[in-house]
């Protein structure tokens, strides 16, 4: 499925890598796959050689996020976060990001609390309730970032309540709308990258102020804005001139 995604995105016209054009070669021949590092026969690649294989972006994208959660011993989120995101099944923007936030919020606070065996199942339900009450699209007619949305959902997990609960509510609620008015004041254009960041760095200082939860916060210098055509470079606390030159 995270393959039939990726080829009907505008993405598949594009190198995972670096962002360049894709280009059909005078014929197939085989080439190592800059992710998995296995040999390929491909009929594409880009002008600076990239190559990922159909396998490494088979996997169904909430499988690869879970696996790497379940696999992560440390308690940084903006660090998990991007061993995620650099996936080439991750697409730049999209709806996976939604569900990141939560599980990567989880995942921390479960080691650090040393609550590993609640952990996966607690990624099932972060999971179904991404799913269910993100917007698959963000757009400004909706108006809302579905990342920020994410620490809502994160947080009633983390403290085992539904929106029933008159406390819930209240503080789910309250979460989600710093994250947004943090997502809200970075200006646009999209990018859920950078929201990603800005809604995992509101739900750390949120934790620390309401709960005591210390997590840190790893300095977040962005590796996708060659594959981002509408980053904004400069302009974004995230960006990594590194990451631009080719």
């Amino acid at each position: 499925m995270a393959k039939i995604e990726l080829y009907n995105s505008s993405e598949l016209k594009t190198c995972f890598i670096c962002g360049d054009d894709l280009h059909k070669l005078e014929a197939p021949k085989e080439i190592h796959c800059d992710f998995c590092g296995r040999t390929k026969t491909s009929s594409m690649n880009c002008d600076s050689g990239h190559y990922i294989c159909d396998s490494c972006i088979e996997t169904p994208i909430t499988e690869h996020v879970k696996q790497k959660c379940l696999s992560y011993k440390g308690d940084s989120p903006i660090e998990l976060a991007v061993m995620i995101m650099d996936s080439p099944i991750i697409k730049m923007h999209g709806p996976e990001h939604h569900f990141i936030v939560p599980a990567v919020l989880l995942t921390c606070i479960a080691n650090k609390t040393g609550k590993q065996d609640e952990l996966s199942d607690k990624l099932e339900i972060a999971e179904r309730r991404a799913k269910a009450e993100t917007p698959n699209v963000c757009n400004y007619s909706i108006g809302t970032c579905g990342a920020a949305i994410g620490t809502g959902v994160f947080l009633s997990i983390f403290m085992d309540r539904e929106n029933q609960h008159e406390d819930a509510w209240s503080i789910t609620n309250l979460i989600v709308a710093e994250s947004l008015k943090l997502v809200a004041e970075s200006d646009g254009p999209r990018c859920c990258k950078r929201d990603t960041y800005i809604s995992l760095e509101s739900a750390i200082g949120f934790l620390h102020d309401r709960f005591a939860v210390d997590l840190p916060i790893s300095q977040a210098r962005c590796t996708f804005s060659m594959r981002n055509r509408t980053c904004q470079h400069e302009e974004c606390t995230y960006y990594n001139i590194g990451f631009s030159l080719v």
